[in-house]
């Protein structure tokens, strides 16, 4: 793959990505501001999950460009955060050096086109869950990412928006009658991203993962997308479940971060 063609498959999965992320809770698409070839998206003021996706890989980004992103998701005090894709224009980096940007954490961008794999667990039901099944998903999210079922309303709040949210498909994995794994999938001008996968501890090991990797990818092939993609922090389980469903590593992207 070329560099052009590089920069041109992370345009796509980079702004399908900041378009879930702004769709996902409140404030919606009124908090996403477009800007330098990308998406800015403030979930709220001082809120972790605010960052900058996609800057740069239409061009050069200016200073004034930047100055409207840090206006943007710097109001209501907090830290700023940009995540530059590696085939974005240089021009970015420099930026944010020049402003005291350090890095946070790195992640993994993996990419396959979306075909049937085969069945990976015969004992697991996989399906999407209903509406009456949300909570339950919500709470077997908190359990696989944090260990504990919800610990207060507003964060029940925040989980749920995430099965809820317009354009999210929420997947959930059942052995024995028990919600054991869930995901998420949502489609965008034919890149299906693929996130919010878990395990609840008990189940781990059992490549529910992988069998969540499979639903969603025929999802995504029924639903006309061309490309899947999906992203990772470096050594993880979820790198190696997504390396055995065939996906590549299409690039890191580096998540910047700057106090206020």
């Amino acid at each position: 793959m070329s560099f052009p063609d590089l920069r041109e498959v992370a345009r796509r999965i980079e702004r399908a990505e900041a378009e879930q992320l702004a769709r996902t809770g409140e404030p919606g698409m009124r908090g996403a501001l477009e800007v330098a070839g990308g998406l800015a998206v403030s979930k709220g003021p001082g809120s972790p999950f605010s960052a900058a996706l996609g800057l740069g890989l239409q061009g050069a980004v200016s200073a004034a460009e930047l100055d409207r992103v840090e206006a943007h998701l710097g109001s209501g005090g907090g830290a700023i955060r940009v995540e530059v894709a590696a085939p974005a224009d240089a021009s970015l980096r420099a930026e944010l050096a020049r402003r005291g940007y350090r890095i946070e954490r790195f992640h993994q961008i993996w990419w396959r086109a979306p075909s049937p794999l085969p069945d990976v667990v015969a004992s697991v039901e996989v399906r999407r869950i209903r509406p009456e099944e949300e909570r339950a998903w919500a709470e077997a999210f908190a359990v696989a990412y944090f260990g504990r079922m919800p610990q207060y309303a507003s964060m029940l709040e925040g989980l749920l928006a995430m099965p809820r949210a317009d354009g999210n498909v929420a997947f959930g994995a059942f052995a024995e009658g028990e919600l054991a794994g869930v995901a998420l999938a949502s489609g965008h001008r034919g890149v299906a991203t693929l996130s919010g996968a878990g395990v609840v501890p008990e189940r781990r090991g059992r490549r529910i993962q992988l069998a969540l990797v499979r639903a969603r990818l025929a999802w995504a092939e029924a639903a006309g997308c061309d490309l899947a993609s999906s992203a990772t922090e470096p050594g993880t389980a979820s790198q190696r479940t997504l390396e055995k469903a065939g996906f590549r590593c299409a690039y890191p992207r580096a998540v910047m971060v700057r106090e206020r």
